[in-house]
């Protein structure tokens, strides 16, 4: 198996972040400017392999779980993913600007991928842990359309 990036991170500012997208994928860009939220596929590049148990959400659980089972980024195998709101997208210039990623600069970008409420949803009822609900931080919302 071979990943290749197709861009990186390359600035992040507060809540904004911009992703430069490489000369050779820039057509894939044409027409996600039509939507509000993206989900950015992403590889930890400083995240730690060789955990396998963590704290869940940034340490503010009240358990510790398996990483299978949490959204942390030290993982054996790093890649994430972040849902994020579009502010602009340039295809020409390979610039993806958008509000809301948890990554660093220099994170590789995998891929791209738009947020359609009909395919992300999962259908039927949806389970929690109950620890989740007794975390003393609730988790991220994820960002609205402004």
């Amino acid at each position: 198996m071979r990943l290749r990036p197709v861009g990186e991170v390359s600035r992040v500012g507060g809540d904004r972040a911009v992703l430069m997208i490489y000369e050779k994928y820039r057509e894939c860009l044409e027409g996600l400017e039509d939507f509000s939220h993206v989900w950015v596929i992403w590889w930890g590049h400083e995240s730690d392999r060789s955990v396998t148990r963590v704290r869940p959400l940034h340490g503010e659980a009240p358990v510790i779980v398996g990483v299978f089972a949490s959204r942390s980024p030290d993982r054996p195998n790093p890649v994430l993913l972040t849902l994020c709101r579009l502010v602009d997208v340039d295809a020409e210039r390979g610039r993806v600007e958008v509000e809301g990623i948890d990554a660093r600069e220099g994170s590789p970008v995998i891929d791209l991928k738009p947020y359609i409420p009909d395919c992300d949803g999962p259908e039927g009822e949806v389970r929690l842990p109950g620890w989740l609900k007794r975390a003393r931080r609730p988790p991220r919302t994820r960002s609205r359309r402004r």
